[in-house]
């Protein structure tokens, strides 16, 4: 779970899927043509989350649901395994692979965030053992060579950590790296409009269209920002209160 803050109402939480759904829209309108199964694994990356974001556990400092980044390996580790199974059952080969690879990338790359302690490490390190030949041959059986997966991976990673960025996730400016289209790669800039916690800029702009509006569905957290006790918080997920947040993104001037 996430929070996007705002001065002049309640933080809204927004779950790791609905953070997913707005990286599923980024790709879907991006200039250059993706095939359904990178959409499709792009929109549902956090699969594996489904069943936490339903109860999640409960961060007495915060008094509120524990950020995503604050759950160690040792607990979404096997929520990423079981979310790749789901993906495969689901959809398929080629979504399960791009899935798989999305969660090697995480624990590869924020090895601190993930490596809490002892048996997250562990975890993480099973995950990866366990994974590899699975990609390796799903990859196979699909024909797809190592440029043409690094390419559609780094694009899933690439509308992540900007939904990350709109949803409240990360802060910005945010600079992402974004694959090219023959090759190498290129740097794209995220920034927030001053006064406007909806409206961001991207540049270099990569949409086919001259802006670009996503939304999702959140929880409104309450006025006080946080909970009493994890009572409180079991009675709010019980609440059936949603509400639509959007993000507006034009280019740079």
């Amino acid at each position: 779970m996430l929070f996007r803050e705002s001065l002049y109402a309640p933080a809204l939480a927004i779950s790791q899927p609905a953070h997913a759904w707005v990286s599923g829209q980024l790709l879907r309108a991006w200039a250059d043509p993706l095939d359904e199964p990178l959409l499709l694994a792009a929109e549902q990356h956090d699969l594996g989350w489904l069943d936490w974001e339903t109860a999640p556990s409960f961060d007495p400092q915060t008094g509120r649901p524990h950020l995503f980044y604050a759950v160690g390996a040792a607990v979404h580790a096997p929520m990423w395994a079981k979310g790749v199974e789901r993906a495969l059952g689901a959809w398929g080969t080629r979504v399960a692979l791009l899935v798989s690879r999305h969660g090697g990338l995480i624990y590869t790359r924020y090895t601190d965030r993930h490596r809490i302690a002892a048996a997250d490490a562990a975890a993480a390190n099973h995950y990866l053992e366990t994974q590899a030949p699975l990609q390796l041959a799903w990859a196979r059986a699909l024909g797809l060579d190592a440029g043409m997966l690094a390419h559609d991976s780094a694009l899933v990673a690439l509308a992540d950590t900007l939904s990350l960025g709109l949803c409240g996730g990360l802060s910005t400016p945010l600079r992402v790296e974004a694959p090219g289209r023959t090759g190498g790669t290129q740097m794209l800039q995220l920034m927030a409009r001053p006064g406007d916690a909806a409206e961001f800029t991207l540049s270099p702009w990569p949409f086919k269209n001259k802006a670009l509006v996503v939304e999702g569905e959140a929880r409104p957290m309450p006025e006080a920002g946080r909970f009493a006790g994890e009572a409180e918080l079991r009675t709010w997920l019980a609440a059936p209160e949603r509400v639509i947040f959007r993000a507006r993104l034009i280019p740079h001037l």
